[in-house]
């Protein structure tokens, strides 16, 4: 019953830590002075405007997950490396924050056992993403990260077999990759928990 519940709680709970993670990514870069975020209606924490389905199923079954990419262009920085990195690094940073909060909250509705159990499940997910944008592999933002810290003639060759890439981690994600990363952002959630109670 518990596990049924944490998987009915899961999907809001990707939802939201998603929704986090590409609302910052709109904001950033629209403070960088990027029009697009908004005119596409992605500067916003409505979530069904940041939902993608399959990444929602994927990031439920193996912890493995992505929302709605927003669009951005860095055609609109002032420094443009600086401003894709910003955009790149603070929605995982974010993910960090959110999982800190989720579990503070948890901690104090914790005589309420379902609250506690959807603000865990927030912060065990949003480990996932932070852990998981670690990861060179489209759509997580260390690719984003690479095209400004790597030269441009090794980025290209990289993104040349990025379908290949991507294709291959997923293949072995679901052999059982996936169940070693999720380990990964599973000992990040207990190390933040350890801190909290």
């Amino acid at each position: 019953m518990i596990n049924l519940l944490a998987i009915l709680l899961g999907i809001p709970a990707i939802m939201v830590a998603t929704t986090i993670h590409e609302f910052t990514r709109a904001a950033v870069s629209t403070a960088l002075g990027d029009k697009i975020p908004k005119e596409e209606g992605r500067l916003t924490l409505n979530p069904i405007k940041h939902f993608e389905p399959i990444g929602l199923i994927i990031m439920l079954a193996c912890g493995f997950g992505w929302g709605k990419p927003v669009n951005t262009s860095s055609l609109y920085y002032k420094n443009r490396k600086q401003g894709v990195l910003l955009t790149a690094i603070l929605p995982t940073v974010a993910n960090l924050v959110l999982a800190i909060v989720a579990l503070i909250i948890a901690k104090l509705v914790g005589n309420v056992g379902v609250l506690a159990l959807f603000f865990t499940r927030i912060a065990y997910f949003s480990c996932c993403l932070v852990i998981y944008n670690l990861i060179p592999v489209s759509p997580m933002d260390c690719l984003k990260v690479l095209s400004v810290v790597l030269p441009a003639n090794t980025y290209f060759k990289f993104v040349q077999y990025e379908k290949i890439i991507q294709m291959a981690f997923l293949f072995v994600l679901f052999l059982g990759l996936g169940n070693v990363i999720s380990g990964i952002a599973g000992g990040l959630y207990y190390l933040i928990a350890a801190f909290m109670y």
